[in-house]
């Protein structure tokens, strides 16, 4: 009598199958994590470059909101001369500072200079002005300015 035993084979077939179709998932879930361990480092690394970006955009923005004051004063009175002031931002506001700024707030003290030179003509002076804010050691933004005031206006 002759035993066929194809079961058994079946059996082994399937339980082959069954730890395959495990190890798949196993691997499959391991490239999923892969690739989102991949996605957040980038999404960690554009969230630092943009809050990077805004900040300076900030300082930029203060620095152009001071130079723009300092220009108006200066349309306002040419005959000034050069000045120098600080400012810091407090209350969200940017506020000049009396006397000499704190060393420890170079990230929210900005320096303005003016520099105006004055050029005799016939029938007036050519004032020009030159308006550097800086942060600490960087220039943040520069102006360059001028009016003309005639000999009816400087009496």
């Amino acid at each position: 009598m002759m035993v066929v035993q194809i079961p058994r084979h079946r059996r082994a077939r399937e339980e082959n199958r069954r730890s395959w179709h495990g190890g798949a998932f196993i691997v499959e879930s391991l490239v999923l994590l892969a690739f989102l361990m991949a996605a957040l480092a980038v999404v960690v690394q554009l969230t630092g470059i943009a809050h990077e970006r805004g900040t300076e955009a900030d300082h930029l923005s203060n620095a152009v909101t001071i130079a723009a004051n300092n220009a108006e004063a200066f349309a306002a009175d040419p005959a000034s001369g050069n000045m120098t002031a600080s400012f810091t931002i407090a209350n969200g506001s940017l506020v000049e500072v009396d006397g000499t700024p704190d060393a420890g707030n170079e990230s929210t003290t900005y320096q303005v200079n003016r520099t105006v030179e004055q050029h005799d003509k016939g029938g007036g002076t050519l004032y020009t002005a030159h308006i550097a804010v800086t942060q600490g050691a960087e220039t943040v933004y520069t102006l360059d300015t001028s009016r003309y005031s005639t000999g009816a206006e400087e009496a």
